[in-house]
Parts: C-alpha cells; sequence; structure tokens
C-alpha cells in the first residue's frame, strides 16, 4: 500500500492555511476549513495512488491532517500576534460583543472588553490548541469520510488500508 504520509501533509497545510489569521474565520462555519482540508488529503491519496479507500481509512487520514495543520497553525498564529500583532481573535470577539452587547450587563460587558483586549500568552495558545484538539480531529474524521465517499478511484472495492 502506497505511503499515505505526503496527503496527510499536504491536506494539513490546506488545513493551517485556512486557519492562520483572519482565513481562520473560515472555521466558524461547522470547522469548514478542516473540512476541506482534510478532504484535500483523501482526494491527493485517492488520485496519486488510483485507489478507493474505506470510509474508516478517510477518517484516519482526515483526523491526521486536521491535527496537523491545528498545531501549525497555532504556532503560525502566536507568531502573528506575538511579532506582528495581527490579533484576528479581537474581530472575531468584537463581532460577538456587537451582536449581544446590548444584552450584557454593563461589568460583563466591560469584562469581555478587557478579555478581548488582554495580551496573548504562550499559555492562552496553548490552551486555544487544546480546545482544538477536541475539536479539529473530529471534524477532520469526517471531511476524510466526506472525501472517501466522494472520490473513489479503482473501482467500488475499497482497498486495505496499512497503518
Amino acid at each position: 500500500m502506497p505511503s499515505k504520509q505526503q496527503s496527510i501533509i499536504l491536506g494539513g497545510i490546506v488545513v493551517t492555511i485556512l486557519s492562520t489569521s483572519y482565513l481562520g474565520m473560515i472555521n466558524v462555519i461547522c470547522c469548514l476549513g478542516v473540512l476541506i482540508g482534510s478532504g484535500v488529503a483523501v482526494w491527493h491519496y485517492t488520485e496519486t495512488n488510483e485507489l478507493t479507500i474505506k470510509t474508516g481509512d478517510g477518517a484516519k487520514m482526515g483526523a491526521l491532517a486536521a491535527i496537523f495543520g491545528l498545531v501549525v497553525a497555532s504556532i503560525l498564529n502566536y507568531i502573528l500576534i506575538a511579532v506582528f500583532d495581527i490579533r484576528s481573535d479581537q474581530v472575531f470577539s468584537q463581532y460577538i460583543l456587537n451582536m449581544v452587547g446590548d444584552t450584557l450587563p454593563p461589568d460583563q460587558y466591560d469584562e469581555m472588553v478587557d478579555e478581548m483586549n488582554a495580551p496573548v500568552t504562550i499559555g492562552k495558545a496553548l490552551q486555544g490548541m487544546l480546545w482544538g484538539l477536541l475539536v479539529y480531529p473530529a471534524f477532520g474524521a469526517i471531511g476524510g469520510i466526506i472525501g472517501a465517499k466522494m472520490f473513489k478511484k479503482g473501482g467500488d472495492e475499497p482497498t486495505e488500508f496499512d497503518d
């Protein structure tokens, strides 16, 4: 069975790009960037090797691509914040605040503004990455399953997948 590493890395790069800075806001729509990246991993693997894979194997590839993308995007986002002061998190927080700000008590509103403007530490960045580890692999697996169903090559019978 051909190696899947190159496909997983390619899908992870797509997840990274769609999860970094302002492009990361695409993930507000049901983790769309993660779904796309994990689907790209499965597409690349099936297209390159002209294989049909099982949905479980697509799920594994998608989850691994999502984890790879999450780790790299978390590092890049921290660098963008620390070095260039690019705070895409503030844009999203401001959007939420504009939606619910009128319904909040003044002290709670002020607390949210303070939290939004607080500096991003390595601890906060790691906490965000840990939360992502709960979400990204699940949506990556879903994207991999969708990819396995969409990108069939070499017949309808799935080939075996070596770990």
